[in-house]
């Protein structure tokens, strides 16, 4: 674990030399997969003002630097940002609290995008805070309590350094993908590992050059076996992650990505292991065929995955909206570093306004074999026993690496100024193997939120049928700050 540390502090320590001694300091973030009033008016947001920024949580400062771009055209998208903004720009204070009450019939069923919580839980307690010590130092605390003395780590974190380059460590979450309600790489699907991540709140060059890179440490997993001669092991696996986007022009902006699964069990690893890795992963992870190097299979390095993401902000008769595409792969196609393997092709349309008080977002994922399972790590990519990216991921066998496709449709409406409706549909399916006889899933999420001064207090329900055939429903009452 000392050498992933080191690689992050000499990076954050060769870049620091070349900082402007006049940059600002750090960002707090915006939260991420908590409150769905501001983080739609967010979405609106990057669509309308054309936000470079592909990954979140989105850093408070940048988001602050585009809002100004839309006080003429959108001022009441302005007033609304504005006003939660508000409680950032404080030396401290708390930025979210909120309470759940929940009833489910079901209990063997993970909620998408909840950080692994339970579709049983009765009740979930969340808050998260920040105290700017000074310029260059932010100490973030959160967390999330949930029925059964269940506690997730989130949003409990320090953040140091400059605008144009930021150090997080601790449990700090990450989103990388443009989609907003899943992400094939990583997402707050499963609960968040500690880590150490170096991000940039201002972004960089006429290009609007984004960079966000993150070791993790994820929890103790059993089977993990590099070497097929010994029996498994058990071990914590390291996480490596990276992205980099820029904005070529107003309306395009693309991004990069990797991560890398490796370590763990009794495998040992150096920081010339990572590099070799990162610049050649067919040689790395390929092995026992005639087009690599690697022969010997005890020797591979981990598990890889790759995307290229787009987003395209759009102007159309008078109408303001967003088309996401990703390209993504678990794997080298026929053992070239350059082609992607076992595919997800990802494609997603938001209209941020519909109708003056309606907003449509739709996206679907198409998934080729073995996606977050991996013959290495025996619970595949998962953190907690929860898979990382994509909930499709979570909703099959654990060990089933099989085909399928995933459909999300999000129409949200604002019944007067006070009250708004989300309704949530969901649809998953699976190919048949040796693991289940899958159906098609369906489900569905209705939910009320009426705001009340700064505050607003919702009621839902959330129905489906799952992949085994089985019904499910779940009741909530909430109250967020």
């Amino acid at each position: 674990m000392f050498h992933f540390y080191r690689i992050i502090f000499s990076v954050f320590l060769a870049i620091s030399s070349l900082t402007n001694s006049y940059a600002k300091g750090p960002s707090p973030y915006l939260s991420l997969s908590n409150e769905p009033l501001i983080e739609l008016e967010l979405q609106r947001l990057a669509t309308v003002a054309k936000l470079p920024v592909l990954t979140k949580p989105y850093h408070a400062a940048t988001i602050n630097h585009y809002l100004d771009k839309i006080v003429d055209n959108y001022p009441v998208l302005h007033q609304r940002i504005s006003s939660y903004l508000k409680r950032y720009k404080k030396d401290a204070g708390v930025t979210h609290a909120s309470i759940n009450l929940n009833y489910s019939s079901d209990k063997n069923i993970a909620l998408p995008n909840q950080r692994g919580q339970m579709i049983d839980n009765s009740y979930q307690l969340a808050f998260s805070g920040f105290w700017q010590v000074n310029q260059y130092l932010i100490i973030n605390g959160g967390g999330q309590y949930f029925s059964g003395g269940d506690y997730i780590k989130t949003n409990s974190f320090a953040s140091f350094g400059w605008d144009v380059l930021q150090l997080d460590v601790g449990y700090r979450e990450h989103w990388i993908s443009p989609f907003q309600e899943s992400a094939v790489l990583l997402s707050t699907q499963a609960p968040p590992p500690f880590s150490l991540t170096v991000s940039n709140s201002k972004l960089l060059t006429n290009w609007h050059f984004k960079y966000e890179m993150s070791v993790s440490f994820l929890e103790e997993q059993e089977g993990i076996r590099f070497d097929k001669t010994q029996p498994a092991a058990s071990g914590e696996p390291a996480l490596l992650s990276m992205h980099f986007s820029i904005q070529p022009y107003a309306w395009w902006t693309i991004g990069l990505n990797r991560t890398m699964m490796f370590s763990g069990g009794e495998k040992d690893v150096s920081l010339g292991d990572i590099w070799q890795a990162i610049i050649d992963p067919v040689n790395s992870d390929n092995c026992g065929g005639a087009g690599t190097e690697l022969q010997n299979c005890s020797e591979e390095f981990g598990n890889q995955q790759a995307s290229i993401t787009n987003k395209f902000d759009l102007h159309w008769y008078d109408t303001d909206f967003s088309i996401y595409h990703e390209f993504a792969g678990e794997d080298t196609n026929d053992y070239k570093n350059y082609l992607l393997g076992n595919k997800a092709h990802s494609l997603g349309l938001f209209i941020p306004y519909l109708t003056e008080k309606s907003s449509l977002n739709i996206e679907h994922t198409l998934f080729e074999d073995a996606w977050y399972v991996h013959h290495i790590y025996g619970e595949g990519y998962s953190n907690a026993g929860i898979k990382m990216g994509h909930w499709w991921g979570s909703m099959k066998d654990p060990k089933d690496g099989g085909e399928g496709n995933a459909t999300s449709i999000r129409l949200n409406w604002q019944t007067n100024d006070s009250g708004q409706v989300n309704i949530l549909y969901r649809t998953a399916s699976f190919d048949d193997s040796a693991y289940a006889t899958y159906q098609q899933a369906h489900e569905i999420e209705i939910k009320y939120n009426h705001v009340i001064g700064r505050a607003f207090a919702g009621i839902g329900i959330y129905v489906g049928r799952n992949a085994y055939g089985e019904n499910f429903f779940r009741t909530n009452i909430s109250y967020t700050w």
